[in-house]
């Protein structure tokens, strides 16, 4: 994530460039005000009419340049956002499908929410801040050091107790922090496992023990950014006094040599805007370095959510599937458990074969799946595809040759053709034929825009039925070679599913293994082999 932060320096350099300008510029601005009020009071008015035409130029050209701030500083932190969230959300894309479905997903909807507007507003955001806090405050001192060049040893000074105090408190800050981030966790979980649940805590009439304990966690989260607001305020205070104490000794200064003449009227008013210049950036640093300095611990923590435990390297090619699948002496359990799903499973799929799995729940017929799909690899034995095992096999490659139809049905909100294609190009022809062996012909004419009607909120305006011929018709038109059905006829009325059952048997170059308990007499005959799962095959 640093690296990716790394590549959008450029913008946040361009944004400093544009800033330190805008300070040099009203920096000028104060200049030319300091001579002219000099030129006044001297009485040399020649002079100060000359003056006029250029303070004015200078002045017009910071609207100019107010507004080219805003827009390079905006432009930096959209760059930056856009580069951190597509890395986080590739590197999302890149774990293992089992390591994925193991975890709470929670964590990473928390990580792309919560922790990214942190990192927004304490990194993103603080570090611009602070770079164009230093630009203004440079320009202070350089204004100061016009009237007096030993203003510069303050300005060392200031800095120097600035960044130790920030460090010092760094520590602790990062600590409450990361808690913080941590107790979102809990509580994106919490809140999507009540939201999951709503029916039945409706039914059960679980409302005022949901609410409670949602007021107790929500207090937490609150009570936690209280005591960082808390701790942060006695940092930024103690700051303040100290910048502030250091401002009037300058005042006091610079009041002394004007009395005794060292100091003209104009340099007493140009080291008073001087100072303005130095504090609000001295106070904008203070505020932003210890949010900086916790940005740290909230990036490992955001980098822990990307890693995957299985590091396995994969190193066979698999362009096609040509001759045969087999399982050899195959046992699996899940991790952390020492129950057997399936033991000694043997049996071979042949290319263009159809198979069809039965069995009791909770038999492992869904766990057999997930193996063919490649989520699992056995706890012993070897799936062998063509010869090589296929734990060894590159998953893009291998899910180049697959096409899945899930018991779990997703679609899209997006339109009925790109929910079929997935964004893929495929002719009018091909999804012709597609619709019409997942039998949606009837669907389809009655849609109000055809193909490009919209379809909302997972298939909220559609039936389950036709979610799940939609979802048939996707995995026919991907025109893989292994199709593998997972309960694919649950939703279906039975004309039509035993229908679509008979056009994918009748494909001649697609592998067909089927996980049903719907089962059809007259189609049951059409499998090549009915494979029983009882945590072995029968």
């Amino acid at each position: 994530m640093v690296k990716k932060y790394v590549k959008v320096i450029p913008y946040l350099l361009l944004a400093i460039i544009v800033a330190g300008s805008n300070a040099y510029l009203d920096g000028l601005v104060n200049i030319h005000i300091m001579d002219m009020l000099d030129l006044a009071i001297s009485g040399r008015m020649e002079e100060l009419k000359q003056e006029i035409p250029q303070l004015l130029t200078l002045a017009a050209l910071l609207v100019p340049m107010g507004i080219l701030v805003g827009m390079a500083g905006s432009f930096y932190r959209r760059k930056a956002n856009i580069a951190l969230k597509n890395y986080y959300m590739q590197k999302v894309f890149a774990k293992n499908i089992a390591e994925f479905q193991k975890e709470n997903n929670a964590k990473y909807v928390s990580s792309m929410t919560n922790d990214f507007n942190t990192l927004d507003m304490n990194l993103i955001t603080g570090v611009y801040s602070v770079f164009e806090a230093i630009m203004s405050f440079l320009v202070g001192i350089w204004l100061l050091s016009l009237v007096d060049a030993r203003m510069l040893i303050l300005a060392f000074v200031l800095i120097a107790v600035n960044l130790v105090i920030s460090i010092l408190t760094s520590k602790p800050t990062k600590k409450a922090h990361k808690e913080r981030s941590d107790m979102f966790d809990s509580y994106t979980s919490y809140i999507k496992e009540v939201l999951s649940a709503f029916h039945i805590v409706k039914n059960y009439n679980l409302q005022n023990r949901v609410t409670d304990d949602y007021y107790s966690k929500s207090e937490d989260i609150q009570q936690k950014g209280f005591l960082i607001e808390k701790l942060l305020s006695f940092i930024i205070s103690f700051q303040h006094l100290f910048i502030m104490g250091s401002m009037l000794g300058v005042i006091l200064m610079v009041g002394y040599f004007a009395v005794i003449g060292s100091v003209s009227v104009g340099g007493v008013l140009l080291v008073v805007n001087g100072i303005q210049k130095m504090i609000w950036p001295l106070f904008s640093i203070g505020e932003n370095l210890p949010k900086i300095f916790t940005s740290g611990e909230l990036i490992k923590k955001i980098e822990k959510t990307l890693e995957n435990s299985d590091t396995y390297v994969e190193t066979v090619d698999l362009p096609e599937f040509k001759d045969v699948i087999e399982f050899k002496d195959v046992d699996f359990s899940y991790e952390d458990s020492e129950q057997i799903i399936l033991s000694d499973i043997n049996f071979k799929v042949k290319k263009n074969g159809k198979y069809l799995v039965v069995g009791p729940s909770g038999g492992g017929k869904s766990t057999l799946l997930k193996l063919l799909r490649k989520y699992f690899s056995p706890s012993k034995g070897i799936i062998a595809i063509d010869g090589h095992n296929l734990k060894d096999v590159k998953r893009e490659h291998y899910y180049k040759l697959i096409g899945n139809i899930e018991q779990q049905v997703f679609i899209f909100e997006d339109t009925v053709r790109n929910n079929l294609t997935l964004y893929k190009d495929y002719s009018d022809e091909e999804i012709a034929e597609a619709i019409n062996a997942a039998g949606l012909n009837d669907f389809v004419k009655q849609l109000p825009d055809g193909l490009d009607t919209i379809i909302y909120d997972n298939g909220k305006n559609i039936s389950g039925g036709e979610r799940s011929r939609i979802v048939i018709a996707r995995a026919l038109l991907s025109k893989a070679g292994i199709l593998l059905m997972d309960e694919a006829f649950a939703s279906l009325d039975m004309e039509r599913a035993r229908e679509i059952e008979k056009t994918i048997l009748g494909l001649k170059d697609m592998t067909v293994i089927n996980v049903s308990h719907v089962i059809f007499k007259d189609t049951k005959g059409l499998y090549d082999k009915v494979l029983t799962v009882k945590k072995t095959i029968l």
